[in-house]
């Protein structure tokens, strides 16, 4: 009898979640970000399309609330009333709209921007502002929606007014940072950056993690969901291909690894969802030299991949692409963006790059774009500021240096040398319409520099520019030296002059590969990730091994 009631019992509690289960797939809702009305100069009539692309990826709370697709709000234009608004949420089907108003006088500008839902209920902030505190201004309203509209537990501006209250009446005193981190301008020291963080000191590992040795060499890394299960994979590119690790107990724990190709320069691995499904695929790019004659310069093929990685498992999408593949974040979404780049007939790249598609299990070119001086798809990066940007490229011998939009050179680092990461290039120079076998071969051996990050880390809301500072004696003799026994991590920012120090990592102990923002050991909280290649010795380069380290940052 029991065992009757029991079977009822199970039947009923499966058909509740069965009938329950479409219900809870509905749960997300709907928001669309309409256009901004605009009026001033025609130099920043941009700022609508930017306005709506910033809001329609920072009001996103994933699993919750969703951005509609482009399809969907093509047509429709900002609500002129609150009935209007009411009746085009009805006719699109969606839950909340958000749309503004700019106007710009001289150098001061005026926003609104208004929020409705369904229920009738409108939000709206408007305030005066410097073009330059536009974009943290659309930060803050980013949130108060977020928590005054869609409910967001935090984030409501009372809740916020209620935390600062409590902060003021709280003892004052400096919070601590990480022991790791020395910051170097009180303008850009956070509270909420890692205690780890400080030039010298300590044996103590509060605030850092490290992991496992590793018996190989290697020379990138990307850490991200790359098969949609909700928790981070490290992936690592090494002398023979490629490995996947996730932490578990406080170690990598190795998922799968992939031989791509032999005797071929493994470059850097990256990460962009291609396929437009949420997650994200593994982009890989190589170069396989080969020398026709023992005394000419080695010539070579670019041999860049695209991998899946699904049930712990690689997978090719796209194998042996013929040019340089990368993954830069282009403003001014600042999203990710697939880019290609054809090797060089005289340098190791054509100065055009274009923006890349993934056509079945091909890529397709988009249109190009523009880049300063040096700048490739694995040397460059774009520095938000405010509504606008700089590039940030390393030069040949690893100098960086700052562009305007105008490619009006702004800034070098002098002999501050930045990001070596002792994965080489060497092709043969030759003369433009010169094939193989030519008595004018020379090598071109240049460096490629690992990435360069572009984040937000400080209480300003400024962009810094994370970079590893070179350190090695023999590179102050050898001006192309590509090995350095020590490095730091390095935050810059921009002061309307140059790039000045922010912060900084405690001195790092041999060859710093490659770095990476994310929540590495899936806690909930962002890391500072460093890939490093430890040697004994000053040439025990044979000899090299694999560390991760991870540097809370307490966001």
């Amino acid at each position: 009898m029991n065992k009757k009631i029991l079977g009822i019992l199970l039947a009923a509690l499966t058909a509740a979640l069965l009938l329950a289960a479409p219900g809870l797939a509905q749960d997300t809702k709907k928001f669309a970000v309409l256009p901004f009305s605009y009026n001033g100069p025609q130099k920043y009539a941009y700022f609508p399309k930017a306005f709506q692309a910033s809001l329609s990826s920072n009001l996103e709370w994933s699993g919750h609330v969703s951005p509609a697709g482009e399809e969907a709000i093509k047509d429709l234009a900002a609500p002129k009333s609150k009935a209007d608004a009411l009746s085009i949420l009805k006719s699109a089907g969606l839950d909340y709209i958000v749309s503004g108003s700019i106007s710009i006088l001289d150098k001061q500008a005026t926003l609104t921007v208004q929020a409705y839902n369904t229920a009738g209920a409108t939000w709206s902030k408007t305030e005066q502002m410097g073009i330059d505190e536009i974009t943290p201004w659309l930060d803050e309203q980013s949130k108060a929606i977020q928590g005054d509209v869609f409910n967001r537990p935090g984030y409501s501006t009372s809740e916020k007014a209620a935390r600062k209250e409590d902060m003021r009446e709280a003892p004052t005193g400096n919070s601590p940072i990480n022991a790791s981190f020395v910051p170097a301008d009180d303008q850009y020291q956070a509270a909420n950056l890692n205690p780890q963080f400080r030039y010298e000191g300590g044996t103590e590992d509060t605030g850092r993690w490290r992991s496992q040795t590793f018996r190989f060499f290697s020379t990138s890394m990307a850490v991200g969901d790359a098969d949609g299960d909700g928790k981070n994979e490290v992936f690592i590119l090494h002398r023979t291909g490629i490995s996947a690790f996730r932490y578990e107990q406080g170690k990598l724990k190795l998922l799968d690894s992939m031989e791509l190709s032999s005797n071929t320069q493994y470059i850097r691995v990256s990460m962009v969802d291609v396929d437009k499904d949420n997650v994200p695929e593994l982009v890989v790019a190589s170069y396989q030299a080969f020398y026709r004659n023992q005394t000419k310069a080695p010539e070579g093929w670019v041999k860049s991949h695209i991998l899946s990685f699904a049930g712990d498992k690689f997978k090719y999408v796209v194998q042996n692409y013929n040019q340089f593949l990368g993954v830069i974040r282009m403003p001014p979404t600042y999203m990710p963006v697939l880019v290609a780049q054809r090797k060089g007939q005289r340098g190791v790249f054509d100065p055009r790059m274009n923006e890349a598609y993934v056509k079945g299990d091909d890529i397709e070119l988009g249109q190009s774009f523009p880049a300063p001086p040096y700048g490739n798809v694995f040397s460059m990066v774009y520095l938000p500021d405010g509504l606008g940007y700089k590039f940030a490229v390393l030069d040949e011998y690893h100098r960086l240096k700052v562009y305007s939009q105008t490619m009006e050179r702004l800034s070098d680092s002098g002999d501050d040398r930045y990001n070596s990461s002792g994965v080489t290039i060497e092709t043969a120079d030759k003369a433009v319409g010169m094939g193989p076998g030519t008595t004018d071969d020379k090598s071109n051996i240049y460096n490629v520099p690992f990435r360069m990050l572009a984040a937000s880390l400080s209480k300003n809301g400024k962009y810094e520019l994370l970079v590893n500072k070179d350190l090695s004696i023999a590179a102050q003799v050898f001006e192309r030296f590509t090995y350095f026994s020590q490095g730091e991590i390095h935050s810059l920012a921009w002061d309307g002059v140059g790039l000045n120090l922010a912060w900084k990592t405690r001195r790092i102990k041999g060859q710093v590969s490659d770095v990476a923002l994310a929540d590495l050991n899936n806690d909930g909280k962002q890391q500072l990730c460093v890939l490093v290649n430890t040697f004994p010795g000053g040439m025990g380069f044979s000899s090299r091994k694999t560390v991760v380290l991870a540097y809370d940052l307490n966001l």
